[in-house]
């Protein structure tokens, strides 16, 4: 049987990113403004690089409570890099994608396109603050949902679950409060690379 170790994690990646994209780009370019910053928020600012960064530090802090609470110890979400070939497939794979692109890609889907998109119909019928609070419940859950696809078994679903369930809400505030998902992917960035840099240490 033919198998392929690069195929599968472009593959891997493409399943997922590719419709985000997809609908990232239906949204803004055929149905929108055109414009990034307008439909989905996508600027920064010095303080979306402040307050991602703490948020992203203040998730990963909270990540390590909650595997501690669940396996008594901090097990990096069972993050292994196996034998590492420095060449262009680890970047792409240990850097690259889930230190820069995913961030990127998954906050213009989910605090962007979706957040944005949940609180537009929920603010037809509520409140504000009540569309506010249940558009970044919306977001924060489908994308902890997501990363369930990761969990190799039910205490590793339920650290993941929660992590990610976490980490989701922090992103979703930020993107909330600011209108701008630049902080989001900020905190996406720090969240992502410090597990990464501290399983290459």
């Amino acid at each position: 049987m033919f198998y392929d170790g690069h195929l599968v994690l472009l593959l891997s990646y493409a399943v997922v990113w590719v419709p985000f994209l997809a609908a990232v780009g239906v949204a803004c370019f055929l149905r929108g403004t055109r414009s990034l910053a307008r439909d989905i928020g996508l600027q920064i600012t010095v303080l979306d690089v402040l307050l991602g960064v703490g948020a992203g530090f203040l998730a990963r802090a909270l990540t390590g409570v909650i595997e501690i609470a669940f396996t008594g110890r901090m097990i990096g979400l069972g993050v292994t890099l196996g034998d590492t070939i420095y060449d262009g497939w680890w970047v792409l794979g240990t850097i690259l994608s889930p230190v820069l692109l995913a961030p990127f890609v998954e906050e213009m889907f989910f605090r962007g396109l979706l957040q944005r998109a949940a609180l537009r119909a929920l603010s037809l019928r509520l409140s504000a603050q009540s569309a506010m609070a249940l558009s970044i419940f919306a977001s924060a859950s489908l994308f902890a949902l997501l990363h369930l696809t990761q969990a190799a078994s039910p205490t590793g679903a339920a650290v993941l679950g929660l992590s990610s369930f976490a980490f989701g809400l922090a992103a979703a505030l930020i993107a909330g409060l600011t209108g701008r998902i630049g902080g989001a992917i900020v905190a996406h960035v720090v969240f992502n690379g410090s597990l990464v840099a501290a399983s290459l240490l």
